[in-house]
């Protein structure tokens, strides 16, 4: 059994390669994810979140 803990995962390299970085054309990214009981595997409700880029962001990294 997998105990939760608060690593970072870094999705970026996936979602770049399969969509494209985001930009001004592109600025907003829509993603689905939800929370697993991992005592029982049970499933929350899907959540929906958004993250919209932002140039003034982007100016101190990559986009």
């Amino acid at each position: 059994m997998e105990e939760p803990d608060d690593t970072a995962v870094d999705i970026r390299a996936d979602y770049v390669a399969k969509y494209g970085a985001p930009s001004a054309a592109a600025p907003k990214i829509f993603f689905r994810y939800y929370f697993v009981n991992s005592s029982t595997g049970e499933k929350s409700g899907t959540m929906l979140a958004e993250c919209k880029w932002a140039a003034a962001a982007a100016a101190g990294g990559e986009p």
